[in-house]
C-alpha cells in the first residue's frame, strides 16, 4: 500500500488517508524525548496479523474511486458500471495489499486514466491492509485483497478533454529523467514545465524517445493526438523518476520524423 502515495498528484490528500506504512505524525528527537520516550497514538498497527488467505485465486479489474475521507477506494470495474441503486456503494470498495514491493503501485498510474488487473486472494475477514498504522481519522475495516501479479491497463471510459492537435516537437537531451520533448529548444536554465511526455496510443506505433541514438541532433518530429494529463506520466517503465518530474503528457496516434541530425528525413514512422 505505500506505493499508494504516489498516484497522480490530484489524488495525494486521499492516499495520505489511506497509506498503511509511512504516514506518521513526527516525533520529538531531543534529549527530553530520548531520556522519556513515549509512544505516539499514531504508531500503533491496527492491522490483524492472525487473519488468513482465502484459498481461492481470483483476477479482478478494479478502480481506484477519489474521494476525501480515509475509506477503502478501491471497486470492480463490473460493479462500478453495475449502477444498481439497491447495492450499497461504500460497501463495494475494498483495500488492496501488494505481495511484495517490486508489486507497488508504478508513478505513471493515474486513477481517472487507468484501471488494474490483478490477481491474488481477499483475507478470510475484514480487515485493514497488513502493517497499516492508527491515523487521526479512524479507517474503516473492510475486505482486503492481497494481490501477487500487478498489470496497469487504460481505462475505457477516460475520455480526455483537450482536442486533438498536431505538434511539432524537439527532442532537448537534457541531462536529466525529466520530459524532453518542447515546442522551442530549450536549455537546462529553463523551467521545463511545459515540456511533455509522449505516450503512444498503440503497441503499433514507435515509442518516441527510442528515436534518439545518444548522438544524432537535433530530432524534431511532428505528432498528432491530445493531451491526456497536465501533471503526470506515460504509461510505461520509468527510472529513477520522482513526482516533482510529472510533465504534460501528449498520446500520440501518428508520429513523423522530420529530422533526425544534420539531415532532413521526412521519414514517416508507424502512422
Amino acid at each position: 500500500m505505500k506505493r499508494l502515495k504516489n498516484i497522480f498528484p490530484i489524488l495525494l490528500f486521499s492516499q495520505t488517508l489511506i497509506s498503511c506504512g509511512d504516514t506518521k505524525t513526527k516525533q520529538d528527537i531531543g534529549q527530553g524525548a530520548l531520556q522519556n520516550p513515549v509512544e505516539s497514538k499514531y504508531d500503533k498497527v491496527i492491522s490483524d496479523s492472525t487473519n488468513k488467505l482465502s484459498s481461492k485465486i481470483e483476477n479482478l479489474d478494479i478502480e481506484y474511486t477519489v474521494w476525501g475521507c480515509a475509506c477503502p477506494n478501491w471497486i470492480q470495474s463490473k460493479d462500478k458500471e453495475d449502477n444498481d441503486t439497491s447495492k450499497n456503494y461504500l460497501q463495494l470498495h475494498f483495500y488492496i495489499e501488494p505481495a511484495n514491493t517490486s508489486l507497488e503501485l508504478p508513478i505513471y498510474f493515474d486513477a481517472f486514466r487507468h484501471r488494474l488487473k490483478i490477481t491474488g486472494q481477499f483475507y478470510g475477514r475484514e480487515d485493514h491492509p497488513q502493517g497499516t498504522v492508527k491515523m487521526e481519522e479512524e479507517m474503516p475495516k473492510a475486505k482486503v485483497f492481497r494481490y501477487t501479479k500487478l498489470e496497469v491497463v487504460d481505462n475505457p471510459n477516460f475520455k480526455p478533454g483537450s482536442k486533438v492537435e498536431t505538434l511539432t516537437l524537439i527532442f532537448n537531451a537534457i541531462s536529466c529523467t525529466c520530459a524532453q520533448w518542447s515546442e522551442t529548444r530549450k536549455s537546462e536554465a529553463i523551467n521545463r514545465s511545459q515540456n511533455f511526455w509522449l505516450e503512444p496510443a498503440n503497441n503499433e506505433l514507435i515509442m518516441a524517445d527510442t528515436l534518439f541514438d545518444g548522438e544524432n541532433l537535433p530530432l524534431i518530429i511532428r505528432v498528432t493526438g491530445q493531451v491526456i494529463a497536465e501533471k503526470g506520466f506515460p504509461k510505461r517503465a520509468l527510472a529513477k523518476v520522482g513526482q516533482n518530474e510529472a510533465g504534460r503528457v501528449f498520446r500520440y496516434s501518428k508520429i513523423e520524423v522530420l529530422q533526425n541530425g544534420k539531415r532532413k528525413t521526412g521519414r514517416k514512422v508507424m502512422l
